[in-house]
C-alpha cells in the first residue's frame, strides 16, 4: 500500500502554482447603461450604473450643469409652448393659471408679465402652422379656449365660435391636444373617443368630425395623434396615428377624412401597446415613431409586427427594462415627455416629480449607438429644445437651461460610474487588482476617484471633492487680478492618470469611476478606458 507523505495535502493544477501580475483593460463603456442581462455574463463595454456620464462612440463624456434662466412664479411650469418663423424664435413657459414670455427675460429671479391669464391648465399641447394668411402658434389644453399666437402681430388671443378666426362645431375648450396631417390641424377632444380637423392651411372654421368608438375594443378615450412618415419626411406615405389611453392604435392613411372612398380615407389597421405616459411622450425618430409606454419606448414599426406581450423585447429602451419599468410604476400621475436634441445627439426623457422625496433623474438615450444613461439633479417637471438648446421646467415655477457650465445652479455634480461585473476571462479562479490607471481625453482640470467592487456587491468609496482652482477666465465669473482674459482654451488632451494602488481581492470585480464637477468651466471631459494590473491565485483540486 503506497502512503502520501503528506497527507491531506493537494496539488495545484499544471501553470498555477505562482501567481504572476497580468494587465486588463476596461474600454469605456459606449455601449452604455444596461440593466437587463445576467451579472455573470454580461456584455462588454456595458455599465450597471452610468449616472451623470453620456456615452459616446469613442468613450464617455461628463455632462454639463444647468443654470436658472427664469421664474414665473411659484405654481409648477407644467409645459412650454415655442414659436419659430421668419427668423423670429420665442419660448413661453405656462403654469396652470397663465402663459409667459420668457424668450429674454429681464430678470432670472422676477417673473415677467403674463402674455396670456385667466387660464386653468398649464399642460398645453401646440403646433407652429404656416399659412398663406401667416405663420402662427395653436395651443389647447382641454380645459380652457384655444389659444392663438399670431406671429405677424406677436399677440395672442382666444379662439371660439365668435372670435375672428372662429372655430365652431365643437366648443375650443374641449380639445386637448393638437397635431399636422397632410396640412390640417387634427385635434383630440379631450375624455372621448372623437377626433376632429380643420380644412387644409386653415387655422379657424368648421371642424369636421371622425368618430373612433367603433374602432377601439378596450374602453378609455383618445390621448394624443401623431403623423407617421416611413420615408422620414411629409410626403404620400405620411399616415395619422389615433393613440388612446389604453394603449391601443388605429393607424388610418388618406388625405380627407370627409371622403367616402378608401383612397381618400382608410383604416390601415388596430393594434395594441401598453399605456402610454402622456401624449407630450412621442418622438419622431427617423422614418419612425416613438412612444413612451409603461413597458418602455415603442417604435410603431414594431407595433404592427410584433403582439403587445412581446413589444418590451422590441422596445428601444429593451437595455434598461427593468428600471423603466419600475419607475413607470411608480411615476405614473403626472406625463412623461421626450425631447430629441441633435446638437447633443441624445434623447432625454422626462421622469416628472411630483413630491420631494423622488429622485431628480431622466433617461437618457445616445441616438447614433442607442446607448443609456441617467442624469441625476435636474428637478425637470417638463422639458423643451429651443433654438438649439434644452430648457426644463421645475415644480417650484422656475426655468432652466441643461448642458451649460459645470453646476447645476449653485450644487455640483457627482459623476458616477459602475461597470457590469467582469471575470476578467478567469471564471472561478479567485484575483486580486492591484493596481489601476484610468485614461481620458479632457481640456478642463478635474479630480477623480477609481475604486473596485467585487463579487457582485457593489460598494462605492466617498465622491471626490471638486477640482478647486477650475474657474473659468471668463467676465464676470473668474476673479480679477487671478484669472488671465482672452486666453485661448486649452486643446483637449489625452490623460493617462498615474497607477493607484487598489488592493481589492475577489472573483469578479466592477470598476468604479467617481469625478465631482463644481466650477462654471463646462466639464469638457471623456473617460477612454481603465487599465488594470491583476494576480490570479493558483485553482487547486
Amino acid at each position: 500500500m503506497r502512503m502520501e507523505r503528506f497527507p491531506g495535502s493537494r496539488k495545484a493544477l499544471p501553470g498555477q502554482l505562482r501567481s504572476q501580475t497580468q494587465p486588463y483593460t476596461f474600454p469605456a463603456p459606449i455601449g452604455g447603461w444596461v440593466t437587463n442581462q445576467s451579472l455573470v455574463k454580461s456584455k462588454p463595454m456595458t455599465a450597471q450604473r452610468l449616472e451623470n456620464w453620456v456615452p459616446t462612440s469613442t468613450g464617455i463624456r461628463l455632462r454639463g450643469g444647468s443654470a436658472k434662466r427664469a421664474t414665473i412664479g411659484s405654481d409648477p411650469t407644467e409645459s412650454f409652448i415655442t414659436y419659430n418663423a421668419g427668423g423670429i424664435k420665442r419660448i413661453w413657459a405656462c403654469d396652470e393659471s397663465a402663459i409667459y414670455d420668457v424668450t429674454t427675460p429681464a430678470d432670472p429671479d422676477t417673473p415677467p408679465s403674463p402674455a396670456v391669464s385667466g387660464q386653468t391648465s398649464g399642460y398645453y399641447s401646440y403646433v407652429n402652422f404656416t399659412t398663406s394668411g401667416g405663420s402662427f402658434v395653436t395651443a389647447v389644453n382641454g380645459t380652457d379656449e384655444m389659444q392663438l399666437y399670431d406671429g405677424g402681430t406677436s399677440t395672442w388671443m382666444a379662439v371660439n365660435a365668435s372670435s375672428s378666426p372662429a372655430i365652431t362645431g365643437v366648443l375650443t375648450s374641449k380639445l386637448s391636444q393638437v397635431w399636422l396631417y397632410r396640412n390640417r390641424q387634427f385635434f383630440i377632444q379631450g375624455g372621448t373617443m372623437k377626433a376632429h380637423y380643420l380644412g387644409v392651411d386653415s387655422i379657424g372654421g368648421a371642424l369636421g368630425t371622425i368618430n373612433l368608438s367603433g374602432v377601439f375594443q378596450r374602453g378609455g378615450s383618445l390621448l394624443f395623434g401623431a403623423t407617421w412618415s416611413l420615408d422620414a419626411g411629409d410626403g404620400i406615405d405620411d399616415k395619422c396615428v389615433f393613440v388612446t389611453t389604453e394603449g391601443e392604435v388605429a393607424i388610418y392613411e388618406g388625405a380627407n377624412p370627409a371622403g367616402s372612398t378608401a383612397a381618400e380615407w382608410n383604416l390601415v389597421g388596430r393594434y395594441d401597446i401598453s399605456s402610454p405616459l402622456g401624449h407630450r411622450g412621442t418622438m419622431r425618430a427617423g422614418g419612425d415613431l416613438v412612444i413612451l409606454t409603461r413597458e418602455g419606448i415603442v417604435p410603431i414599426s414594431a407595433a404592427i409586427n410584433k403582439d403587445a406581450a412581446a413589444l418590451s423585447l422590441a422596445a428601444i429602451s429593451a437595455n434598461i427594462e427593468p428600471d423603466w419599468k419600475r419607475e413607470a410604476s411608480r411615476r405614473n400621475s403626472l406625463p412623461w415627455e421626450i425631447v430629441k436634441w441633435p446638437e447633443k445627439n441624445y434623447a432625454i426623457v422626462s421622469l416628472p416629480i411630483t413630491s420631494d422625496s423622488e429622485e431628480p433623474w431622466q433617461f437618457v438615450i445616445n441616438l447614433q449607438t442607442g446607448s443609456w444613461c441617467k442624469f441625476s439633479g435636474w428637478y425637470a417637471r417638463c422639458l423643451e429644445y429651443f433654438n438649439g438648446r434644452l430648457y426644463f421646467g421645475t415644480n417650484d415655477g422656475e426655468v432652466h437651461e441643461a448642458e451649460i457650465g459645470g453646476i447645476d445652479g449653485t450644487n455640483g455634480i457627482e459623476h458616477v460610474y459602475v461597470g457590469n461585473p467582469d471575470h476578467f476571462k478567469m471564471m472561478g479562479r479567485l484575483k486580486t487588482v492591484t493596481q489601476a490607471r484610468a485614461t481620458y481625453v479632457s481640456s478642463t482640470p478635474f479630480k477623480d476617484k477609481v475604486s473596485f467592487s467585487t463579487n457582485y456587491n457593489v460598494e462605492l468609496p466617498t465622491a471626490p471633492d471638486a477640482y478647486a482652482s477650475g474657474t473659468s477666465d471668463a467676465w464676470d465669473v473668474g476673479l480679477w487680478d487671478v484669472m488671465l482674459w482672452d486666453q485661448t482654451p486649452p486643446a483637449s488632451a489625452t490623460l493617462g492618470g498615474l497607477w493607484r494602488s487598489i488592493g481589492r481581492t475577489g472573483y469578479v470585480f466592477q470598476p468604479q469611476v467617481q469625478i465631482t464637477s463644481g466650477t462654471a468651466v463646462y466639464p469638457n471631459t471623456e473617460l477612454s478606458q481603465l487599465d488594470v494590473m491583476f494576480e490570479a491565485g493558483g485553482v487547486v483540486t
